[in-house]
This record gives C-alpha cells, sequence and structure tokens, in this order.
C-alpha cells in the first residue's frame, strides 16, 4: 500500500518490517526531518469502519495517543508523531517511533547463542530501567498493558552498556477471543496477567509482566507454554517451575522475587514495580560474611592480697652490718661493669642498623622490580589468536590481542554476510581485569571488557558474553 499519502506525503518507504495481527510495520525517511529514518505502525487491530461513529473514535484515539506522547523519560521510546488515514474504506490510526536498529530483547533472545551468556548484574540493570519507565508511566496514571521483550529495544550509547526502551505504551493487541463476550482483553498471552484475562487491568498487571520477561531473561524460556486456552488457565491457577530448576546457578531468593511479582492476585505482588526491581537487585547480592560473637568475660572477684605476718623487731649483729657492706659494694662493681658492657652493644648495634639498611633498600628495589612483572604477566595472558567457542556466533568471531610490556593491541572480527568483517587494531594501557577498550564500527560504540577465565578468554560486551578458545 503507498504510505505517501499518510500526513501529505511526509513519510517516504525504504522498507517493511513485518505484519502481525495488531498491524504493519515500515521503516520510512521523514521528508520534513532531513529525511531521519523512523518506523510507522499502522495499527489496523485499532481500525474501524468510515461511518458517523468514526469521529468519536478517532478523538479517542488521539487523546490515548496525546498523552502517552506526553510521557518523557529516558527509558521510554518516545512517540513522534501519531493520526489516523482512511485506506479502504477503513479509518487506520498510525503510530511514529524513532529506529531502533540494535532491535529488541526478543530479537536477542531469539539470536544468542550458547556462549551469549547474560550476567546477573546485566539482568538486574535491564529490570532497574524497565521497572524505572513503568513506574514514572504508573505516576502518570498510563498503564503499558503489554510488556513483553518485542516491546523493549536496545539503544547503544558511546560509552557505557546500551539502554533499554519500552514502546507501545497503551496500544496492546485486542484478543479476537474476547470480543463475543464483549470483554476489553488486550495483550499478549504470554505474559498476560491473571486479572488482565478477565478484562481488569491495574498497574500491577505491568509488574506481572515484567515478572514473565524475566522469567525468560534468566532461563530462556517463558513460564507456560500452550494454545490461547491453556495460556489462559496457566496463568489463571498454575505456578510455573521454579527458575532455579531450568538454570540451576540461580538462587532460591531469586525464585522467591519472581514468583511474587508473578503472583496470582495483584495484592500478593510488590507493592510497586520498583519495588520488586529493588529486590531483585537485592537478591543477586553476595551474602555478607558472617561475623563471629565477641566473647562474654565473666567478672571474677579480686582475690584479697594475704595479709603478712608481722615481723618481730630485732637488733642487727656487728657480723651482719659487715656483711650488707661487702653486698653494696658487688653491686656497685656490677653497675660499673654493666655501662661498659652497654657501650660496647651501641657501638656493635650502630654497625648492625647500618647493614640492614642496606638490605632493606635492595629489598625495596627487588620488590619494585617484581611488581613491575606481576603487571605484565597478567597482560602477557591476554595474548594470542583466539577464536570464538561458537562458530556460528552473530557477534564477535575472532580477535588477536598482542602485548608490548602493559601495552596490549586488540584486533577483532565479526560475522559480515559470509566474510568477517574487520574492526581494525585499538591499543591501550593494561590497568587491571578486566581490560576495557572501545571499538567504532560503521558508527556503532562497542565496549569490550576483556579477561581470562581458565585457559578461555573471555569478552563482555554490553548484554553479551563471549568465550574464546586459543589457536
Amino acid at each position: 500500500m503507498a504510505l505517501e499519502t499518510l500526513k501529505n506525503n511526509r513519510y517516504r518507504i525504504v522498507r517493511p518490517l513485518g505484519s502481525g495481527s495488531i498491524g504493519e510495520v515500515y521503516l520510512v525517511e521523514d521528508n520534513l526531518n532531513n529525511r531521519q529514518e523512523v518506523i510507522i505502525k499502522l495499527l489496523h487491530a485499532y481500525a474501524y469502519p468510515l461511518t458517523q461513529e468514526a469521529q468519536g473514535a478517532s478523538r479517542a484515539f488521539k487523546f490515548e495517543a496525546g498523552a502517552i506522547a506526553q510521557l518523557n523519560h529516558p527509558n521510554i521510546l518516545p512517540l513522534l508523531d501519531y493520526g489516523t488515514e482512511t485506506i479502504d474504506g477503513e479509518v487506520v490510526p498510525f503510530i511514529v517511533t524513532p529506529n531502533c536498529p540494535e532491535g529488541s530483547l526478543n530479537t536477542w533472545l531469539e539470536r544468542r547463542s550458547n556462549s551469549d551468556v547474560l550476567t546477573l548484574e546485566d539482568a538486574a540493570r535491564i529490570v532497574r530501567q524497565v521497572a524505572d519507565a513503568l513506574q514514572y508511566a504508573h505516576n502518570q496514571g498510563i498503564i503499558h498493558r503489554d510488556v513483553k521483550s518485542a516491546n523493549v529495544f536496545i539503544h547503544n550509547k558511546l560509552n557505557g552498556p546500551p539502554d533499554m526502551l519500552v514502546s507501545d505504551f497503551g496500544f496492546a493487541q485486542p484478543l479476537p477471543e474476547a470480543r463475543a463476550s464483549g470483554l476489553d482483553i488486550r495483550g499478549t498471552p504470554g505474559y498476560m496477567a491473571p486479572e488482565q484475562w478477565e478484562g481488569q487491568v491495574v498497574p500491577a498487571s505491568d509488574q506481572y509482566a515484567l515478572g514473565v520477561l524475566v522469567y525468560q531473561l534468566l532461563t530462556g524460556l517463558l513460564p507456560f507454554q500452550g494454545n490461547i486456552e491453556q495460556l489462559r488457565d496457566a496463568h489463571l491457577h498454575s505456578w510455573p517451575t521454579p527458575p532455579s530448576t531450568i538454570n540451576p546457578t540461580l538462587s532460591r531468593e531469586l525464585d522467591a522475587v519472581v514468583g511474587r511479582a508473578m503472583a496470582k492476585k495483584p495484592g500478593g505482588r510488590y507493592p510497586s514495580v520498583s519495588a520488586f526491581a529493588d529486590a531483585f537487585t537485592q537478591a543477586i547480592q553476595p551474602m555478607p560474611e558472617p561475623v563471629a560473637p565477641a566473647p562474654v568475660y565473666l567478672a571474677v572477684p579480686p582475690t584479697p592480697p594475704p595479709t603478712p605476718e608481722p615481723t618481730p623487731t630485732q637488733q642487727l649483729s656487728t657480723g651482719m652490718i659487715v656483711l650488707i657492706t661487702v653486698l653494696a659494694l658487688l653491686v656497685v662493681l656490677g653497675g660499673i661493669v654493666l655501662i661498659a658492657n652497654a657501650f660496647s652493644n651501641k657501638s656493635s648495634q650502630s654497625s648492625a642498623n647500618a647493614t640492614a639498611t642496606a638490605n632493606a633498600n635492595t629489598n625495596a628495589t627487588a620488590t619494585a622490580n617484581a611488581n613491575a612483572t606481576a603487571t605484565v604477566a597478567p597482560a602477557a595472558q591476554l595474548s594470542g589468536n583466539w577464536a570464538n567457542v561458537d562458530s556460528k556466533t552473530l557477534g564477535i568471531t575472532k580477535m588477536t590481542i598482542t602485548n608490548k610490556g602493559t601495552n596490549i593491541t586488540v584486533h577483532p572480527y565479526s560475522k559480515c554476510s559470509q566474510t568477517d568483517c574487520d574492526w581494525g587494531t585499538q591499543s591501550s594501557q593494561y590497568t587491571g581485569s578486566p581490560f576495557k577498550i572501545t571499538f567504532v564500527v560503521n558508527g556503532r560504540s562497542h565496549n569490550l571488557a576483556i579477561s581470562t577465565q581458565g585457559t578461555q578468554l573471555k569478552v563482555v560486551e554490553g548484554i553479551r558474553t563471549y568465550l574464546f578458545n586459543k589457536g
């Protein structure tokens, strides 16, 4: 169909991106904004016949879209434009959003390989950013209604890990099966809260869907499988398999956190979606080391000193006086000998101190040399030709690392059609593990954190983790 009719030829189709039950998605150029590439979604699921009632329905859509367009948050994909167009006798609403070439979390989950490991820290960062976006919308009185991996987009930054951008607030897909019952049931069956299946939506419904998304990130699976009737029954009455049963690296505490977010009743969930993110972050923190209690000492009453026996008074004899005098002379002579020895020892000690100082200086020099060698050693461990353990990866396939002392040069390659794309080389000083370095390829920034893991090389890029073997 010709999109050029939209907004008086404002948009030019670059290519279609997909279609589904909710509508069609196109990559287009905005002729009013220097031909910037944006996304247009034609919401056929919200279309209505061109009748007298169409004007009222159009006003209702524009009112809802206008409220969503006012959302301004760093983790919300902004709504750039919206409106309605008459197509084949129907009034079809449309929305315009920025283009995110990195794709969605759903795209990443479908394409990731066994070597693309999502760390708990990465998962916590995703949960926090999505929760912050939802909490902001809830504070404005807006419920998303369709939180899922396909509605969370990845936006790479020049520095630091990528941002998550939540899209499609309020534009959940109506379920055709619900039309017969007259209920306004919208959403994606795999993520819908129990109350949502009954036509009731509250802010806690978004928390439930985020809990499902977290389950998917941690295990690679949705908690429930089946057709729409089986999914409805499972969300209403069944408990999912604990995440730690599927992924044994997870803790029981994480099971409890995700389980509470997916409680059957809204009142059983966390007070807010932000509180859910707080609990998730807390659950992945390492347990503190136990501290031994301080010893307790019982006070013991002091033992009184013995009472001395009275000594009878007696006169000293002449022989006793002579003995005391001789002893006093011996004490004086002994003191003279001790003083002479002290002077002799002082001279010997000065000589020993000088020798010790010289030895200390020699040891300090040796320690400095050892430290320099220790810094070079881990840098040298990164050197070599490395190949990704997953030959089918869509990310970095291989890299060559060399070092001169603590200066490290990295040369990565990635999959590009049938060949490997050359990223070029970058060099930086090794200051510790992980070694961090940034590449800019085709205008996109790639921040790599490189370390060793046993005999393998570990490279973390955003939410991706690669493992390489030498050779």
